[in-house]
């Protein structure tokens, strides 16, 4: 099990050291606790792992403070979303490119119920057997997901609304950067009130740019 944690977790760039400090402090935490075998801790750090990369995921995309009280699976399902929708739309649904990371976001997904069953983060009556399938089924869950977001969220960065359309503002891009760029926002598959954001700070920020007086265009409601 140890070997899965020897290779160090990939970071993204774009994202701010903070953020790269608290994802590594969840994965040396799994990596402590595999090697002291302790296997509560194992299960609940795991599923910790997960949902620290996932809440990292939505504040590095668009500042998105998510509350404590949220639950797992929708934090879980938010930072999926963030970084699935940078893959191509010509690509179905029931592509491989699209089922495979949907299948490692369900692996991920019950991560919450092992926890509940056996992980840290429970006062407990009685004390239950943890086998090397928990664990096992736990760390891969989790590494899976991981691993995978970290890899995307590199994509998705680059597409980000705020830095681009801020970017695109200042005109300064090197040669092929705003094409790739433009590319990894994939503003067709954005939701309707994202388009919407972007077609207005497109056409302000153009209006800055070359300077066009007259009367204000309105912001599109959300």
């Amino acid at each position: 099990m140890k070997y899965l944690l020897q290779e160090p977790l990939l970071r993204a760039d774009g994202l701010q050291d903070e953020q790269w400090q608290a994802i590594n402090d969840g994965f040396d935490r799994l990596r402590r606790a595999v090697d002291a075998n302790d296997r509560p801790l194992i299960v609940g750090s795991a599923k910790e792992l997960v949902e620290g990369v996932a809440r990292v995921i939505l504040v590095s995309y668009d500042g998105r403070i998510v509350p404590d009280q949220d639950s797992y699976d929708k934090v879980l399902g938010a930072a999926h979303k963030v970084i699935e929708h940078a893959i191509s739309l010509s690509i179905p649904r029931n592509h491989p490119l699209r089922q495979i990371p949907e299948s490692a976001k369900k692996m991920a997904g019950q991560l919450r119920e092992l926890r509940n069953s056996f992980g840290t983060g429970h006062g407990r009556s009685t004390v239950h057997e943890i086998t090397d399938e928990v664990i096992e089924a736990s760390v891969h869950a989790s590494l899976l997901w991981v691993r995978w977001a970290l890899a995307r969220l590199h994509t998705a960065l680059q597409g980000a609304l705020a830095p681009l359309i801020r970017d695109l503002g200042n005109g300064i891009f090197y040669s092929g950067d705003l094409a790739s760029r433009l590319a990894s926002a994939n503003i067709p598959a954005l939701d309707h009130p994202d388009q919407a954001a972007w077609g207005w700070q497109w056409a302000s920020g153009r209006r800055a740019k070359l300077g066009t007086c007259g009367s204000k265009a309105s912001r599109p409601s959300p």
